[in-house]
């Protein structure tokens, strides 16, 4: 450190009493906001608001009312299954009270209680309510045997209720209730669940809830309680390794108000830019606690180290004389995470992954700004200047050597011994590397966000396979001019584009309006089955449609048509969530749609949940490629420009470029998937792993220029430096552990991806790296930088 680079930290201490306020004022002006924080469990939010498959979301649910629902399924697998008087009660009750809700939609739920049988009579046709008391089709009271039979019936007679209303095996029935508003979600999930506790169900009836609205009312709740568990969690882990590593209550406690600030002022500056906290949010904080206690475990060894070696010095010199030898490594680490940073949120399409990018890099920068000023004026302050035992001297005067420190300078003695066989291994794992990423696939589901476990993903997995499926893939069909859809050559068009949708991969049944013009056709023709067909005439189709307006409410089709039939909504239903599935639909059907449809006569647009879950996850293999090759190309460069040394640039990538290999190539042998959890793991595992090699290649290099390249330079890396290296990694790598433990699995997978990553990235640094510095013995490692002399002999470099 310069004499300019002292003067600095003297005159911090000289006016700590004025800086500790203002720091102090700076963590709690930029805490102020948090209250403000909102949470978005939407799946909508990891896509563009400008990406055509949301906007036409969007669109559709303006002009049709439609929103992601919540899905209630009645299922009973006996002999009449859900066709029986106590199972059409329950529908009834189920409907009644969820209509009920101050968050539901009571003109948005639909269930065999509010939906309609059509048939033909001779006046005409009769639209009625399956369930309805009074009836002229359906001549059984209500709650009988015989009223269930002949809902069935009907039911049978009705193709368009058939898979999507209720299960073509008869076992489950469905209630679709539309939410009012996405944030009032959470309230009318717990709203359904209490309706549904309270029910008393007959023997072999099981109700399940699922459905977008419920996925994102239960992840709110299930995010609040993973962040309470999950944050202390790794406090104490981290508390823990601070006590063991330095057995001092002041370097437990003061590591943990840097955290504190850190955290505190990310998150507060989140919530002030209306940035919203999503479900991968909650790895931020474990990721904020790691950076920020490595940055004070090398400044308090540095620091007792000093006191060690002069013991006569005074608290505030030896302060100075700390932070001196460890401003460099420490900035010159920050720089490189917050590089790794902010390439992940560039890199990303996803706007959680780009907001978890960026303020992880201001969190970075928080965590520097505390470590380079507030640590040292706290640690000053501390009203004693005791030397902890792992770094006392005994009563003869020498050194006492910890556990740590024996076992860091057995390691490099091996390794020192034998840096060919070091190599060699090195160039095998990478090679082993590069043949398991070739092996690397890309799935993600969106009820994946919960374990198996989860009544929520067990309701999912038990709709879809007795039903259609309730993810909806759908289709705007726009005609130029209003009652465009009487057209019968455009309705056949639809009618085509159904069957073509019906043979897709996990298709199970599709609805339009064409599905009622058929059924209203055949009414007319005295039920002839051979009737169930689009009439040829363009006037025939509207009289239907008056017809039925005079028989029952004519907004029953407005979740199909619009009010001047001049756009409809083709609606699927698939069963299967994964991308690889979506991946086998949506591409060729925008395909389909594009060869059959844009003329003169109508124009049809791909969209709906399925489609927007596609085009969000659409190219995340290249966009992680894009993160990985930005964040390694960051981090290198800013090492190249910090070490001024090509060589010691690339030296210091080389550990951080293998571990995200081999951690590739582990997912890739063991089928773990690409997924959102998995896919950042990368770019946050560089800027976080390389941190080793740089604090290593600093040592090195001061060792080399005092004294040369040799086997006994090197060993004197690993007694201190080693030592604080090796707590660094306990720290990050416990910290990033406690992830595993989350109850959101793309948490785990996360947080155990980057736990292997710093672990390997670690071992490459105090393995690999002096190995190829012993054998290859790069001249940047003695040649001189230009920089002012030093004002004192320094205290080496923990």
């Amino acid at each position: 450190m310069s004499v300019t680079g002292e003067g600095v930290f003297r005159g911090l201490l000289k006016w700590r009493w004025v800086a500790l306020p203002v720091l102090l004022g700076m963590i709690a002006a930029t805490a102020m906001s948090l209250p403000k924080l909102q949470k978005d469990t939407s799946a909508d939010a990891f896509i563009g608001e400008d990406q055509p498959a949301l906007v036409y979301k969007n669109h559709i649910e303006d002009v049709f009312g439609l929103t992601d629902p919540i899905v209630v399924a009645v299922i009973d697998e006996d002999d009449d299954g859900i066709f029986d008087a106590e199972n059409l009660a329950l529908v009834e009750r189920l409907t009644r009270s969820i209509e009920s809700l101050p968050q539901i939609d009571p003109e948005r739920v639909t269930s065999l209680a509010t939906e309609n049988y059509i048939a033909g009579n001779a006046e005409g046709i009769v639209v009625e309510g399956f369930l309805d008391p009074d009836t002229a089709y359906f001549q059984a009271p209500p709650g009988t045997l015989e009223r269930a039979g002949e809902v069935r019936a009907a039911i049978d007679d009705f193709p368009l209720y058939q898979g999507l209303l209720v299960g073509r095996e008869g076992t489950a029935t469905l209630i679709v209730a539309e939410l009012i508003d996405d944030d009032l979600a959470t309230e009318a999930y717990n709203g359904v669940l209490d309706i549904v506790r309270s029910e008393t169900v007959a023997d072999g009836t099981k109700i399940h809830v699922a459905g977008e609205g419920a996925v994102m009312g239960y992840l709110s709740t299930y995010i609040d309680n993973d962040a309470s568990r999950l944050n202390p969690m790794a406090g104490l882990i981290i508390t823990l390794v601070l006590l063991v590593a330095f057995m001092s209550l002041r370097a437990a406690i003061l590591p943990n108000l840097i955290v504190a600030g850190t955290v505190l002022g990310s998150f507060g500056l989140m919530a002030a830019s209306g940035t919203s906290f999503f479900v991968i949010t909650n790895g931020l904080v474990v990721n904020l606690i790691g950076i920020a206690v490595a940055d004070s475990i090398h400044i308090l060894s540095s620091y007792y180290s000093v006191l060690r070696d002069e013991p006569a010095l005074n608290k505030r010199d030896a302060v100075v004389r700390a932070m001196a030898q460890m401003w460099r490594p420490v900035t010159l680490t920050s720089i490189t995470t917050i590089a790794g940073f902010l390439a992940l949120s560039i890199s990303s399409a996803m706007p959680p992954i780009q907001a978890f990018g960026l303020f992880g890099a201001i969190g970075v920068f928080l965590a520097w700004v505390y470590s380079m000023t507030l640590l040292p004026v706290l640690l000053s302050l501390w009203p004693t200047r005791r030397i902890p035992a792992p770094f006392a001297r005994r009563r003869n005067g020498a050194a006492r050597v910890s556990l740590a420190e024996r076992a860091m300078s057995a390691l490099g003695a091996r390794v020192l011994a034998a840096p060919k066989t070091v190599v060699t291994v090195g160039v095998a794992l990478f090679v082993f590397g590069v043949a398991g990423a070739l092996q690397l696939q890309v799935e993600e589901e969106r009820i994946a966000n919960f374990k198996p476990s989860e009544p929520v993903y067990q309701a999912d997995k038990v709709i879809n396979a007795t039903t259609d499926g309730i993810y909806s893939l759908d289709v705007l069909i726009e005609t130029p001019a209003p009652e465009g859809l009487y057209d019968p050559e455009l309705l056949r068009r639809i009618e085509d584009l159904q069957a073509y949708m019906e043979t897709l991969p996990a298709v199970g049944g599709t609805t339009s309006i064409v599905d009622y013009v058929k059924q209203l056709h055949r009414s007319v023709q005295e039920g002839d089955p051979a009737a169930y067909t689009i009439p040829d005439d363009p006037d025939l189709i509207a009289q239907l449609f008056f017809l039925y307006a005079a028989s029952a409410d004519p907004a029953d089709f407005e979740e199909e048509v619009d009010y001047d039939f001049q756009r409809t909504l083709v609606r699927a239903q698939v069963s299967d969530g994964r991308y690889t599935t979506n991946r086998d639909i949506v591409p060729v059907l925008e395909r389909y749609v594009e060869e059959h449809f844009n003329d003169e006569l109508a124009t049809a647009t791909v969209t709906g949940r399925v489609t927007v879950s596609y085009y969000w996850f659409h190219g995340i293999d290249r966009s992680t490629i894009l993160s990985v090759l930005l964040s390694f190309g960051a981090v290198t460069l800013a090492a190249i420009l910090l070490f001024r040394s090509p060589v010691l640039g690339l030296l210091a990538a080389l550990p951080v470029g293998l571990a995200i290999l081999l951690v590739y190539s582990v997912m890739g042998w063991s089928g773990v998937a690409l997924g959102m959890g998995t896919s950042m793991f990368a770019a946050i595992a560089i800027g976080l792993s390389i941190d080793f090699a740089i604090h290593a290649l600093e040592r090195i290099r001061e060792l080399a220029r005092e004294r040369g390249i040799s086997v006994d330079t090197l060993k004197d890396l690993y007694p201190e430096t080693g030592r604080a290296l090796f707590f660094n990694f306990i720290a990050v790598a416990g910290g990033f552990g406690v992830l595993t433990t989350s109850d959101v699995p793309p948490l785990v997978k996360f947080g155990s991806l980057v736990a292997v990553a710093v672990t390997t990235a670690f071992l490459a640094s105090v393995t690999l790296l002096p190995a190829l510095v012993l054998l290859l013995k790069p001249s940047a490692m003695t040649s001189r930088y230009r920089e002012e002399p030093s004002h004192a002999k320094l205290a080496p470099t923990t």
